[in-house]
């Protein structure tokens, strides 16, 4: 959903003038041909078909349409809050089960009604308190919900290392319950107020609206109850940092609308990291202009059977921060070097560039500076002079455009023999 030719408009506001899906209130979409209300987290109408035109919003098909979604959004948000409700009564219990197959968790009492199901028997505390880690699989639709869990690896440096450079007082966490649950461990547990904002409804089993709210971060929309969110986590909140995993396919410019909606009529002071893939830089940028890009490959566990983040160059997935990258420690000490020039950790293939003043590779292989394209290009790629521009063999713009051009001649000419 990072396709230039369609913006979000953010006239309207979303909560009160928006029709709703069961994802919450609907963006409106603005192409060169038209305005349209759709699903602000689905790029897959086959997921959530929602589809109305902003001028025939008040017809009688639209009102029919937005009338049935509406239900669905209404059944959802009981469902959820009904859950989290229900919590209680298994916080003194000592036999639980969790039921994947419902996403829920039940009493030994109700094990008949999941006989047939896919569940795990008496959870022992380690698994309620970590069930990312020991009973959740990722979510695997790729252009709905696709989830990656992080490594052990990077979130034990991201809580030892990394926080251990900020004076947070809270933590909130949008979409990265591996990184709140590890901060709740008892080792970590008193260091930070923390809080989770995720769209998984299947956490509400594990946690209460005290801990968790189910949250839609691309149009800023709170499904549970949010009583103590507002009048105490937030109301008490002073400087916060916000970590946010967000599906790599989202609008940027929406996901800076949720953020800025959280936190821009509290007084709170805030730090922000973003996990996205290093190729995404432009549109971060132009949504978030005070983040930059670390050097560091943020590792992701291989439950998933997504390959989105594996290839010959490792992760392409990176941290974009507005923190001041000479406060963030390397990952490791043995794949990461310190650039005086750029004042910043980099990966050692990552060479200082004098020309453009920068460590300039972007997917961790060595660049090499073009003088003629003045910039750093990729080592493999060649400046070509019939088009002027650095590419790899055989991939000459102006040899391809003009194969194009005669394949579309020899169709075109195919289909008057045809009308012959």
């Amino acid at each position: 959903m990072t396709n230039a030719s369609i913006e979000v408009d953010f006239s309207d506001d979303i909560e009160t003038d928006h029709p709703r899906c069961v994802h919450g209130p609907t963006l409106l979409f603005r192409s060169s041909t038209e305005r349209f209300f759709a699903c602000s987290a689905c790029r897959d109408r086959q997921e959530c078909d929602i589809y109305i035109p902003y001028e025939k919003r008040s017809s009688k098909a639209s009102k029919r349409i937005i009338k049935q979604h509406a239900i669905e959004y209404k059944r959802f948000k009981e469902h959820i809050q009904t859950i989290q409700k229900n919590r209680v009564k298994f916080s003194k219990q000592s036999h639980i089960h969790y039921c994947s197959t419902c996403s829920l968790l039940f009493l030994e009492v109700n094990q008949s009604e999941h006989a047939d199901h896919d569940y795990s028997e008496s959870l022992t505390r380690r698994q309620y308190h970590q069930p990312c880690r020991y009973l959740l699989q990722p979510l695997e639709k790729k252009r709905t919900n696709a989830q990656f869990f992080f490594s052990q690896t990077f979130i034990d440096y991201f809580i030892t290392k990394l926080l251990s450079q900020g004076s947070w007082d809270s933590i909130i966490c949008i979409g990265c319950p591996t990184i709140f649950e590890n901060l709740n461990r008892p080792e970590h547990k008193n260091k930070f107020r923390t809080y989770l904002l995720d769209y998984d409804h299947r956490l509400c089993s594990f946690y209460s609206s005290k801990r968790m709210l189910i949250y839609n971060m691309f149009n800023g929309h709170i499904f549970s109850k949010t009583k103590f969110f507002y009048g105490q986590f937030l109301f008490n909140t002073k400087n916060c940092l916000i970590v946010i995993d967000p599906p790599f396919g989202g609008f940027h410019r929406a996901l800076a609308y949720s953020i800025d909606k959280l936190v821009s009529s509290r007084n709170i002071t805030h730090n922000l990291i973003l996990f996205n893939p290093y190729f995404l830089e432009k549109w971060i940028s132009d949504a978030f202009p005070s983040l930059k890009m670390l050097d560091y490959k943020v590792e992701y566990t291989s439950n998933s059977s997504l390959h989105l983040c594996r290839g010959k160059k490792g992760s392409p997935v990176r941290m974009f921060t507005d923190i001041c990258p000479s406060k963030c420690p390397p990952l490791d000490d043995v794949n990461y070097k310190y650039c005086f020039e750029c004042n910043r950790y980099t990966l050692l293939t990552n060479q200082h560039c004098f020309q453009c003043q920068s460590c300039t590779s972007k997917d961790g292989l060595p660049y090499k500076h073009c003088l003629l394209c003045q910039r750093c290009v990729k080592s493999e790629r060649v400046h070509c002079m019939k088009c002027n521009v650095c590419h790899l063999k055989d991939q000459c713009m102006t040899e391809t455009t003009k194969r194009t051009c005669q394949m579309s001649d020899k169709e075109e000419n195919r289909k008057k023999f045809k009308n012959k």
